[in-house]
């Protein structure tokens, strides 16, 4: 799904590899991007990212959580969101796609 949300995911600890599919381009990689941005730009150390390491499985996994929550609320509470089109008009969202 090219425009679909993709909350991520991680592999099983027994299938784990550097760039993990599940978890590469989605809303959990973007929350530790983000946060691996602020870490450096205050002179703190970058994010770990061995997907191997208990601690980097365990920052993914609650990014993860937190990024499928967002989406669950979102799908939840579609009519709550609204589009502005070009001609001032708004539109309710009808549906919003998820990749799992």
């Amino acid at each position: 799904m090219a425009d679909a949300l993709k909350p991520g995911n991680i592999s099983p600890k027994a299938q784990m590899w550097i760039n993990d599919p599940q978890f590469t381009f989605s809303m959990a990689q973007a929350m530790e991007d983000a946060l691996n941005t602020l870490m450096v730009n205050d002179d703190l150390p970058a994010l770990d990212t061995d997907a191997s390491q208990t601690s980097v499985r365990d920052r993914r996994r609650l990014f993860v959580a937190i990024a499928r929550g967002v989406v669950s609320h979102l799908q939840a509470h579609k009519a709550a969101i609204t589009l502005f089109c070009e001609d001032n008009q708004t539109k309710p969202v009808s549906g919003i796609a998820v990749d799992y």
